[in-house]
Formats: structure tokens, C-alpha cells, sequence
């Protein structure tokens, strides 16, 4: 269990870190619009020569690979629910990186999932 514990804590905070660095990356390149397959073609160049939106999607592409070493090793109905700390560590990264502020009713949010995992690893 401790194994499992640590393993979807290492997943949750690089598919976390990757959400922090795509939105950095996308905000650099501006907004834009995908309309057509030729929106998404003239995108890639962008996308590309962005250096925290390629980490962003490294990082993504990382933790695809992780999850399913992670369940390769773990029941999918005990580890699935513990990646709910994922919204915990968007929450107070984007807080503390992005300058979002997070409201009293965001922080009651966090408590509620962290209890709730919490709840879930009780034995």
C-alpha cells in the first residue's frame, strides 16, 4: 500500500507540474483557435519553439508511461481514486506559480478531496 501511496504521489505531481507548464506555454504563444486541420498544423511551429510548453508535454507524455507502470503493479480501484490529488496540486500550484488566487471555497475543495483520499488509504 505504501508503495502504491508513493507511486500515484510521484504521478500526480508530475502530471501536475506538466498542467503548470502547458498553461505557461500557452499563454506565451497567445491565444488561438483550432477551426480547421490546417489551425493545427500552422500551430505546431509554435508549439515547438516554446521550450515550458514542450516541457509541459514531456512531462504529460512521462506520466502516461508512469501510469501504467502504476498499473501494471496496482489494483486500478485503489490507485485511480488516489489521483484525485491531482486537483489539490493544480489548485496550489497555479497559486503559488501562476499568481491564481484560490478563494475560501477553492481551500474547502482541497480539504474535502484530501479528506477524502484520506478516507481511502484508512485502514
Amino acid at each position: 500500500m505504501q508503495n502504491a501511496i508513493i507511486s500515484i504521489g510521484i504521478y500526480t505531481i508530475v502530471l501536475a507540474l506538466s498542467q503548470i507548464f502547458l498553461k505557461i506555454g500557452v499563454s506565451q504563444i497567445g491565444g488561438f483557435k483550432i477551426n480547421s486541420f490546417a489551425d493545427i498544423v500552422a500551430l505546431v511551429p509554435a508549439i515547438l519553439s516554446t521550450p515550458l510548453l514542450m516541457l509541459g508535454i514531456i512531462l504529460m507524455g512521462g506520466s502516461f508511461f508512469f501510469w501504467m507502470y502504476i498499473l501494471s503493479w496496482f489494483k486500478l480501484s485503489l490507485v485511480f481514486p488516489l489521483t484525485a490529488m491531482t486537483y489539490v496540486f493544480v489548485a496550489i500550484l497555479a497559486s503559488l506559480f501562476l499568481g491564481e488566487k484560490l478563494l475560501w471555497i477553492n481551500y474547502l475543495g482541497i480539504i474535502f478531496i484530501a479528506a477524502g483520499i484520506g478516507f481511502l488509504v484508512y485502514k
